[in-house]
This record gives C-alpha cells, sequence and structure tokens, in this order.
C-alpha cells in the first residue's frame, strides 16, 4: 500500500504499514533503494546484502506514543565491505529518532520537571537529565572571570557525587556558566573562591 500522507519527522521516507498496538501507534517504513558510496573504496554499489528491522521511538503521534519500525538495508561493496544506507531520521547507534532527540533537546531545559518531560516523551526522567546536560555542557566555556550577579539552580542529577546538581547561570543572558556536581557548601564555597569572587555565601546556603 501506498501512503501520500507526510507525517511530522519522516520526510524523505516511504511508510508501508500503521498498526495500533495497545494504545502504540507503529509506523513501519523503508527509504527509497539507490546507489551508495562504500565507506571503505569509495566505489558505488546498489546491491543489497540484507534488510534488518530497527525499532525507533518517535514523537507522539495525535498524542499517542510512537514507535517507528524501519526496515533497514545492508548494502555489499565488491571489496568485501558491507554497510548500512544512509537515512534522515536515525542517527547511528541511536534508538530514537532525529526529531525526537531534537524535541528533548529543547524539552530537557524548557520543561517544567524532568519527570514531567519523561513521562510525555515516554522515557525516564533520568535519560531527560541525560540530555539537560548535553545542552548545558555545550553552552558552557571555560570559566575564568564570574559575572556580578549570578543565579543557582538545583536539578535532580542523581551523579555519583550526589542525587542534586547545580547550575550557574548569568543573570544577565541567562545562558549556563557551569555545572557544579552537588550542591554541598563545601563544592559552592571552593567554585567560588577557586574564581576569586567575594560572594558571600554564609547567609544563603
Amino acid at each position: 500500500m501506498n501512503f501520500t500522507m507526510n507525517i511530522p519527522g519522516l520526510k524523505g521516507v516511504i511508510p508501508t504499514r500503521f498498526e495500533d498496538v495497545g494504545g502504540v501507534i507503529r509506523i513501519y517504513i523503508e527509504v527509497e533503494r539507490k546507489a551508495h558510496r562504500c565507506p571503505r573504496c569509495q566505489n558505488r554499489t546498489s546491491r543489497v546484502h540484507d534488510y534488518r528491522i530497527q525499532k525507533i521511538h518517535h514523537l507522539k503521534w495525535f498524542e499517542r506514543q510512537t514507535q517507528i519500525y524501519y526496515k533497514r538495508r545492508r548494502y555489499a561493496c565488491s571489496c568485501g565491505k558491507r554497510f548500512s544506507e544512509k537515512n534522515p531520521i536515525v542517527q547511528r547507534y541511536q534508538r530514537t529518532s532525529i526529531e525526537w532527540n531534537q524535541a528533548i533537546m529543547i524539552r530537557a531545559v524548557k520543561g517544567k520537571t524532568f519527570k514531567e518531560t519523561g513521562e510525555n516523551y515516554g522515557v525516564s526522567a533520568t535519560k531527560i537529565v541525560r540530555r539537560f546536560d548535553q545542552v548545558a555542557r555545550s553552552e558552557i566555556r571555560t570559566v575564568e572571570h564570574l559575572p556580578s550577579v549570578i543565579a543557582i539552580d538545583e536539578y535532580k542529577g542523581d551523579t555519583r557525587e550526589g542525587k542534586y546538581q547545580l547550575i550557574i547561570a548569568d543573570t544577565v543572558t541567562r545562558k549556563p556558566i557551569d555545572i557544579l556536581p552537588n550542591r554541598y557548601k563545601k563544592t559552592i564555597k571552593h567554585y567560588l573562591q577557586k574564581h576569586g569572587s567575594r560572594y558571600r555565601w554564609s547567609s544563603w546556603i
């Protein structure tokens, strides 16, 4: 059956079947067969070695959890190399779609709580925390001097050094400056002293 409707996040793929299993929407897809360049010898080949079904977590569709079942081709080159086809929906070694990852990166920061965000996207709060850390650390640069006014907020990260971590941000730009592994007084005190700050911590920590 040929589906012509456009599904958010699935541009460039061919949906072949839809199922509703226990309230979860399953979308079966594949991509167009075409010649690929071998990553080893750079020659082009269109010879298919085999197919593998890859299960991918995707964004909700009509407020229902959605799973993608991707019929992924592996090509075979004359040099002996076997490799997977290129596709627009999932990156290598990932179990979540590119669209899902992009949405999570935004909601991990702007969501009300990690638990609520996880429930909305069908994953654990711990996974949302890991995505939050990725976003925060990508924004962080080497700190030499702290601004005159900073904001400190805690979030439940559950690291080896403590269940809560602290994020330090610039109150003017609202951008993260650094992340501390725990919320202990000695950790904050050491951090502020290290950066030559004259903040008074005794009255508020």
